[in-house]
């Protein structure tokens, strides 16, 4: 990477500062010639910056490399980032579920917590969220003067840069100010990030699965929940990489005419693989008199997801007809995704595919789909459904934001 001097004084500091923060939190503990090495910047302008970030508690020397000489001399110190220095809170606010979490600069979770409970009233929903962020600073022992950042997200269609969630169908929910309701809320002054909650994943997978994304240069997130998203990210070394879209491929009609959808179009992919649809699906079964296995286990209550592959799994052949409709329709459609993307890895995080015959059925109609003569080997990992994952996802996006925007004046 590479950076020039340029001629406008404050554009390059503001450059160089960012850029050196970031080198040093994604290679840290580091040499200051070697952050000189790769940004291409004088080893004087490392200095300057550097200790101008031990000055504000942010970057700390944590030891050093001896000489690579034959003659004695000083050695050359190591520096990264202080992971108390800074701290970040993430928060996913979904109809039935809200989950908060702090973490550090590091990205180390000092606090993590979800709430169930179906809340379709927006203000009521957004007054309990923000009431768990206050529960997480006490519980930390922590003030708003400390939280360098926040990070929400939400499924929806979300304007990232006023921080607005245009439209969320399925509840009703359009032009939301989710920037400005949370800062009036808990009186908070500093910066606020709103994201689609599927891409808030996608910032948390670059934070937490940096091994598993290797040197991928571009990955994708499909996240199915009650709804279905796939953002696309471009992906770098030594950073993080810039999410592309919102990657709302629950929209996508796969049935021309098909099943209504909660856009009020018909056919989408979500009216059939979310786990909306699944469930949905299951109980009208379970309204007709079908599904045994399923019926037993609900004992009488609408089936969840658990019930819903358990049922599968133990021979349900109604059950099993649903889901594997819901898959085959969706491995189309992953198929499609990487026809047009090729990402090199793709990231899956779903309950229906907890059980690994499904995810098996999904990569095999993935192949049969693909175009094997242009497209290259995408590599596929199923990531374990968490319920703090998109709350750990939105710090995450808030850490990365306060890495892009660093400047000392």
């Amino acid at each position: 990477m590479q950076f020039e001097q340029g001629t406008n004084p404050a554009r390059v500091k503001a450059a160089n500062q960012s850029a050196i923060l970031k080198t040093i939190y994604h290679c840290g503990p580091i040499k200051r010639s070697e952050i000189a090495g790769r940004l291409g910047l004088t080893l004087p302008t490392i200095t300057t910056n550097v200790n101008s970030m031990m000055a504000r508690g942010i970057v700390r020397e944590t030891g050093s490399e001896p000489s690579s000489t034959r003659f004695a001399g000083r050695k050359a110190h190591l520096v990264d980032i202080v992971p108390g220095s800074r701290h970040f809170v993430g928060l996913e606010i979904q109809g039935a579920r809200r989950a908060v979490c702090l973490l550090d600069y590091r990205g180390r979770a000092l606090y993590a917590r979800e709430s169930l409970g179906e809340q379709r009233d927006y203000d009521r929903n957004m007054d309990m969220a923000c009431e768990m962020v206050g529960r997480a600073l006490s519980a930390c022992g922590l003030g708003l003067e400390s939280i360098a950042g926040i990070g929400a997200c939400l499924p929806g269609l979300v304007d990232t840069r006023r921080g607005v969630l245009e439209v969320r169908p399925s509840y009703s929910w359009t032009h939301k100010d989710i920037r400005g309701d949370i800062a009036a809320r808990i009186g908070y002054p500093g910066p606020i990030h709103v994201e689609n909650n599927a891409c808030a994943r996608a910032y948390g997978a670059q934070l937490f699965r940096r091994e598993a994304l290797g040197d991928a240069q571009t990955f994708a997130y499909l996240f199915l929940s009650q709804g279905i998203a796939c953002p696309l990210v471009l992906n770098t070394a030594i950073d993080f990489g810039s999410v592309v879209g919102a990657g709302e491929v629950g929209h996508m009609v796969m049935v021309p005419n098909g099943a209504p959808c909660s856009c009020g179009n018909r056919g989408c992919l979500e009216a059939y693989s979310s786990d909306t649809a699944v469930l949905r699906r299951c109980g009208e079964a379970l309204e007709r008199g079908d599904a045994p296995v399923l019926r037993r286990l609900c004992g009488g209550g609408p089936p969840d997801m658990e019930q819903v592959l358990t049922a599968q799994e133990e021979g349900d052949a109604d059950v099993a007809a649903i889901v594997e409709e819901a898959v085959y329709i969706l491995g189309v459609a992953v198929a499609n995704i990487n026809n047009f993307a090729c990402p090199s890895l793709m990231l899956i995080e779903g309950k229906l595919f907890c059980r690994p015959a499904n995810w098996e059925r999904l990569l095999k109609i993935v192949g049969c789909n693909l175009c094997g003569a242009v497209h290259p080997a995408t590599q596929f990992i199923f990531v374990e459904p968490d319920p703090l994952s998109g709350a750990m996802g939105a710090a995450a996006m808030a850490i990365c934001k306060d890495l892009e925007t660093y400047i000392e004046l």
